[in-house]
């Protein structure tokens, strides 16, 4: 049953968030100050076009509009299915837990966002540590992203990325010449190589 209170709680809340007055939120909608006023008493409901149309204005589901559930910050599977890609790349892209997040957001990513990703990572666009990315990057990918670090030069620590290459990947690393790495002989001092 919906609870006319709490969703009047919630209209007034977000108009205020807004900075809206009624008259504002009454313009935008296209419906009267009065109504607006009757909503936020409790004694109406908006219809549900102009309740969609709300959602959208104060970029909030309806869900929340309705029964007060909000999504967490890091449930990115529900997000994109309720608001535009961008913006939820967008809310990823400027949190502060961009590290711990990556393993909730990469994976729902198309192929051209996980990319342009890692490009912004390469040229340091985003706060956002290799080492957490690396565990969920393709094959493809950590060989572009190789081949990019090295082919240019970039100011890339790869050596913390070491550990966690394959073979190949590690050959990608040294090839031609090109070192990243340091590399500690096994030999004891006064022994001769």
């Amino acid at each position: 049953m919906l609870n006319l209170e709490l969703i009047s709680k919630k209209i007034m809340e977000q108009r205020k968030q807004k900075g809206m007055t009624q008259n504002d939120l009454a313009d935008a909608l296209f419906v009267s100050r009065q109504a607006v006023s009757k909503w936020e008493m409790g004694k109406s409901l908006p219809s549900i076009e102009v309740l969609i149309e709300m959602t959208k204005l104060f970029d909030i589901t309806i869900d929340y509009m309705l029964d007060g559930s909000e999504l967490s910050d890091h449930d990115y599977s529900s997000m994109f299915m309720q608001y535009p890609r961008e913006s939820v790349i967008y809310h990823f892209l400027n949190s502060n837990h961009l590290n711990e997040d990556i393993k909730n957001i990469f994976y729902l990513l198309t192929i051209k966002e996980r990319k342009q990703m890692i490009d912004q990572l390469m040229s340091k666009q985003i706060c956002l540590n290799e080492v957490a990315l690396w565990p969920y990057l393709s094959i493809d990918e950590r060989k572009y992203f190789i081949g990019n670090i090295t082919s240019k030069s970039m100011d890339h620590d790869l050596s913390t990325l070491y550990s966690m290459m394959s073979n190949e990947e590690k050959m990608m690393v040294n090839r031609d010449g090109y070192r990243t790495m340091t590399y500690v002989s096994n030999s004891k001092k006064g022994e001769k190589s």
